[in-house]
């Protein structure tokens, strides 16, 4: 088989009802990058121990599937990272995160300059539906959003970088249960500048799911940011728990 010039890695948790659609905008992705770039795109789906079909989705799409039983979401993309064979590596989570159509040729462009080490994606909710349309999309991740990509230039959504730059981070830090992206956004920001390079974040949006903050009352939901959010308690897996890996506890 020809070695991948990309891998792409995608954590999923019981994710039948909704990979489909991330998968379909994947296979998409994949087919144009392959037919315009001559290079190949590895997808793998890391099944975070899931109890329904989210791992035969994966395989008849045709993603190597990996199985990882702890539920911690910073080591579940650590696991895929491992596996990976692509000079690139990117992430998306699978709840109906749907990628643009030109996304793996924007990262090998981008990749391919000197100058530039990586970087994140723009977001979209796929559903606005209460106050304002904040809290029906978050307005915690609403406004942490508009502070970490426009105003700290941090990457976020979708992470692009060289699995070599990747592996000199020592990947995703596995002492956080939850913001662990958020984290990885930071350092990789203050890397780029260690080596004199800059973050380039794809223009084009990545339509994310809402359905956390859909299925919750809005209250709860921020009540559990708050919660989560303080000093450390992000690295306390019963303080994320619920939000991640029981969502029903929150109706």
């Amino acid at each position: 088989m020809t070695k991948p010039k990309i891998s792409l890695v995608i954590p999923a948790y019981n994710e039948e009802k909704y990979i489909r659609p991330t998968l379909e905008s994947v296979k998409r992705a994949r087919i144009l990058y392959e037919k315009t770039m001559k290079e190949k795109v590895e997808i793998i789906v890391v099944d975070n121990d899931s109890t329904d079909k989210t791992a035969d989705i994966a395989r008849e799409y045709g993603c190597e599937v990996v199985h990882f039983k702890e539920h911690n979401i910073a080591a579940v993309r650590n696991a895929g990272a491992k596996k990976a064979k692509g000079d690139y590596i990117a992430f998306v989570d699978a709840d109906s995160s749907i990628i643009p159509e030109d996304t793996f040729i924007n990262i090998h462009k981008n990749l391919e300059k000197k100058d530039i080490f990586g970087g994140g994606s723009r977001m979209r909710p796929d559903k606005i539906n209460s106050l304002f349309g904040l809290f029906g999309f978050g307005i915690v991740d609403f406004i942490f959003y508009l502070i970490a990509v426009d105003l700290r230039g941090l990457g976020l959504v979708l992470f692009y970088l060289r699995r070599n730059d990747f592996e000199e981070m020592k990947g995703f830090n596995e002492s956080f249960w939850a913001l662990e992206d958020k984290d990885f956004g930071v350092r990789m920001k203050k890397m780029a500048e260690a080596k004199k390079q800059r973050l380039f974040h794809l223009k084009k949006p990545v339509i994310v799911s809402t359905r956390k903050n859909n299925i919750t009352n809005s209250a709860d939901m921020l009540r559990s940011y708050m919660k989560i959010i303080k000093k450390d308690e992000v690295k306390k897996e019963e303080s994320v728990h619920d939000m991640f890996y029981d969502i029903d506890n929150l109706r």
